[in-house]
C-alpha cells in the first residue's frame, strides 16, 4: 500500500485528500495539521477570524465536497442557523456568509471524509496539534519529523498544502501590526487614528478587527446595515490607504473564462474595448 503524507490540513489539503479518496485506491494516509482541529485552514478558524469578516466566496463557486455548501447548509437545523445569524428561507448559492461557518464545512466534510476513506480500506491518521519541522528524503522515503514525536514517519509521497506565510508576530508591536494575524486580533487598540496598508481582504480585515472592540454592526428590516460606535470610542478613524484605490470583490462565476478571453483577444473591438 503506498504511503501518503499531506502536510496541512485546510481547504487546499482536504480537496487534495478527497482527489485521492475518489480514485479509489487504498491508500495509507497520514494528514498532519498544527492546529488543534484538522479541517478548518486558517483563514476559516474562529481563532483567527472574528465573526463578522465575510468569506468572498459564494456556494456556488466552492467545490462541492460531495455535499455544495448550500447544501450542507440547508441540512443543519433552525437552532444551528439562528445562532449564526441565519435564516432558512434567505439562503442561497450566492449568498455571502462570515468565513467561520465556511470553516464548519470544510471541519465537517474532513470528517466525512476520513469516515469514507476507512470505509473503502483506506488507512488513515490524522496528526493534530502537531507542527511539521522537516520534510527529508531517504533511501526508504520521505521522512516527516515533527514536534510531536522522536522519530519521523515516512512516506513514499507528500503533498505541502501549508497555506498562508504571514510576517513573524515578533516584528508586531503596540503601534505596528504587519499583518491582521500578528497580535492584532487579540490588541485592545484604542479609539484613535488608525492606518491601513492596503485595501485588499486582509486590510478589510483588519478594520474589521478594530471597530469590532469600538461597536456594533446592525441590519435594519431593509437588509441595510449599520455601524454603532460604543460611547467613548468616538475617536476612532480608519484610513485604508492604497496605491490603485480597489476594495476587494465578490467571485462570481464566469462559465468559460478562457472561451471568453480568448474570443476577447481574436476580434478587434471597434470601440476600443472587449463586450458592451
Amino acid at each position: 500500500m503506498k504511503r501518503i503524507a499531506i502536510v496541512g490540513v485546510g481547504p487546499t489539503g482536504i480537496y487534495t485528500f478527497y482527489e485521492l479518496v475518489k480514485r479509489g485506491e487504498p491508500l495509507a494516509i497520514t494528514l498532519f495539521e498544527k492546529e488543534a482541529q484538522a479541517g478548518v485552514g486558517m483563514p476559516y478558524s474562529d481563532d483567527n477570524t472574528a465573526a463578522q469578516m465575510l468569506a468572498n466566496i459564494a456556494s456556488i463557486e466552492i467545490p462541492p465536497i460531495d455535499l455544495t455548501y448550500l447544501q450542507w447548509l440547508q441540512q443543519q437545523s433552525d437552532d444551528w442557523l439562528a445562532a449564526r445569524g441565519l435564516e432558512r428561507h434567505a439562503l442561497h448559492e450566492r449568498q455571502f456568509l462570515p468565513r467561520v461557518i465556511l470553516g464548519e464545512y470544510y471541519r465537517d466534510r474532513f470528517l466525512y471524509l476520513v469516515e469514507r476513506a476507512r470505509d473503502v480500506g483506506f488507512v488513515i491518521s490524522v496528526c493534530e496539534s502537531c507542527e511539521v519541522t522537516d520534510i527529508a528524503v531517504q533511501p526508504t522515503g520521505i521522512a516527516i519529523h515533527t514536534d510531536s514525536a522522536a522519530d519521523p514517519v515516512i512516506v513514499d509521497l507528500v503533498a505541502i498544502a501549508t497555506g498562508h506565510l504571514w510576517p513573524e508576530e515578533e516584528r508586531a508591536s503596540r503601534q505596528y501590526f504587519p499583518s491582521p494575524w500578528t497580535g492584532l486580533m487579540e490588541a485592545r487598540i484604542a479609539p484613535c487614528r488608525v492606518g491601513i496598508l492596503g485595501t485588499s481582504l486582509s486590510a478589510i480585515d483588519a478594520a474589521v478587527a478594530v471597530v469590532a472592540r469600538h461597536g456594533v454592526f446592525h441590519t435594519e428590516d431593509d437588509k441595510t446595515t449599520h455601524f454603532s460606535l460604543h460611547p467613548g470610542s468616538e475617536a476612532l478613524e480608519i484610513t485604508l490607504m492604497s496605491r490603485h484605490g480597489v476594495l476587494p470583490g465578490g467571485r462570481f462565476l464566469l462559465p468559460d473564462p478562457v472561451g471568453a478571453a480568448g474570443d476577447c483577444h481574436s476580434r478587434r473591438p471597434r470601440s476600443g474595448h472587449c463586450g458592451g
